[in-house]
């Protein structure tokens, strides 16, 4: 009878075990899945500021004369904290040579501006001076003026859009606009322009060509609820998000940490993510406490409870001898029913998961690549014209559908996504359909795992 109880409690406990393994397992693939969500809104909206720049720029190539009346309404009508809050403004700050450096000086003054001035002061071998900023007022005039070509951080963000081309993030600094209360780190972008009809192919010529940059300074933390929003309120007790310039979590680069990140007594798990942005890095460390994320161990306290009650059942049973095998069968019994149904809740679940996405409308393929079978749903196919048993289960069936004037560039985006060189896989492309038609797709997907030596 030992024997027989030691083994039921050995079957409740491994029973108990892997329904919490599964439960484990279930939540940091959430877990996971939410943090890269976080990644892609920030980097789409990194990308949307600087195309609001780049628009920015636009304008002195489509005018002769940016005037100070021409900015401010662009800015006014562009609404950047409506459409892209966190901003805390959009300026153009030129490029000067000593010898200019008075004349921008007179020219600003006459405009009623009469304390303006380049500073710091002191003379230098070139100079920039932001001479539109808006809105300009409160924090924003304390900037007015500012030469930030004079401060090594600000500097070498500019050399860099300067050089290549692009928008640049400059590296952790504290912003002019800063006042003793309510003190954040902060960050510029910076979009460079170049003077009309001057070649820019080479480093060279884009050096000769410049005339100054549009951009942006970003109080981070603002920056940061204008980018999640309520977002960051839905994973306020699951995730805790820091922010670090660089590639690494040195806290003399932390450019911002979420309310609660670095107050909680336990983490129970980490997911990190590097941000790259036209040359600089962001390292993004996300923490979550408690139990499990976003999941409930009732199940696991379920499976235990039934377990130990059926032992002490069978004990109760084996101790009065009185109709010992029926008993005995309908514990069996009872035991197979709550493996079913714990087993059925976990179907199910994956069932809504499925449902939710293609019930989008959106299709679904999952690659294991060692094994090299895919798994394509009902939906995917159906947006091909195929039916649910014309598609099988190799890579081959994708591949071969797409159009062979986007298939290298397909390709050399899905691997660079799988060499980790990107953050996530996006790509649009053709396929073809059963009726030899081609269809425009929007395909995205992003590495589950990889290996100890990083093979997805």
């Amino acid at each position: 009878m030992r024997s027989i109880v030691a083994g039921m409690l050995a079957v409740t406990l491994i029973a108990t075990l892997l329904v919490k393994r599964d439960i484990d397992e279930d939540a940091a693939r959430d877990f996971t899945a939410a943090s890269e969500q976080i990644v892609v809104r920030i980097q789409e909206r990194l990308s949307a500021y600087a195309l609001i720049l780049r628009g920015a720029a636009a304008l002195f190539d489509a005018s002769n004369n940016v005037t100070r009346a021409d900015w401010r309404a662009y800015v006014d009508t562009l609404r950047a904290r409506d459409a892209v809050p966190g901003v805390q403004g959009i300026g153009y700050a030129a490029l000067l040579r000593p010898d200019q450096v008075a004349s921008t000086v007179a020219a600003i003054r006459a405009e009623g501006f009469h304390g303006f001035d380049v500073t710091p002061a002191g003379k230098r071998s070139v100079y920039s001076s932001i001479i539109f900023l808006e809105p300009l007022r409160d924090r924003n005039l304390r900037a007015f003026g500012y030469d930030m070509l004079s401060e090594p951080v600000r500097r070498e963000a500019l050399e860099r859009a300067r050089d290549r081309g692009q928008a640049a993030l400059t590296g952790k600094v504290v912003l002019l606009q800063e006042t003793e209360k309510d003190v954040q780190p902060g960050t510029l972008m910076y979009v460079p322009v170049y003077r009309k009809g001057l070649p820019k192919d080479t480093v060279e010529q884009r050096r000769a060509a410049l005339m100054g940059w549009t951009y942006s300074p970003y109080r981070m933390r603002d920056l940061m609820q204008g980018i999640l929003g309520t977002n960051t309120e839905n994973y306020d007790n699951e995730i805790d998000l820091s922010i670090y310039d660089g590639n690494a979590p040195d806290e003399n680069a932390l450019l911002y940490r979420s309310r609660s990140a670095g107050t909680r007594s336990r983490e129970t798990g980490t997911v990190s993510r590097i941000l790259e942005f036209h040359g600089r890095l962001w390292l993004l460390h996300f923490t979550h406490s408690g139990a499990v994320f976003g999941k409930s161990y009732v199940a696991v306290l379920g499976t235990a409870g039934t377990g130990l009650l059926i032992t002490v059942l069978l004990w109760l049973l084996l101790r009065t001898l009185g109709d010992t095998f029926r008993r005995a069968e309908k514990i069996a019994e009872r035991l197979t029913h709550e493996i079913s149904h714990n087993r059925q809740l976990l179907a199910e679940s994956e069932f809504r998961w499925r449902f939710a996405l293609e019930g989008a409308g959106d299709g679904l393929w999952d690659w294991n690549i060692p094994s090299a079978s895919v798994y394509y749903s009902d939906r995917w196919k159906q947006i091909l014209g195929y039916a649910p048993d014309e598609v099988g289960g190799s890579l081959d069936a994708w591949s071969a559908s797409l159009h062979p004037a986007d298939k290298d560039r397909v390709m050399s985006t899905l691997q660079q996504h799988l060499d980790g060189k990107a953050t996530i896989y996006s790509c649009e492309y053709r396929a073809r359909c059963k009726n030899g038609e081609y269809k425009w797709i929007l395909d995205r997907g992003v590495v589950v795992s990889r290996d100890a030596g990083g093979h997805p």
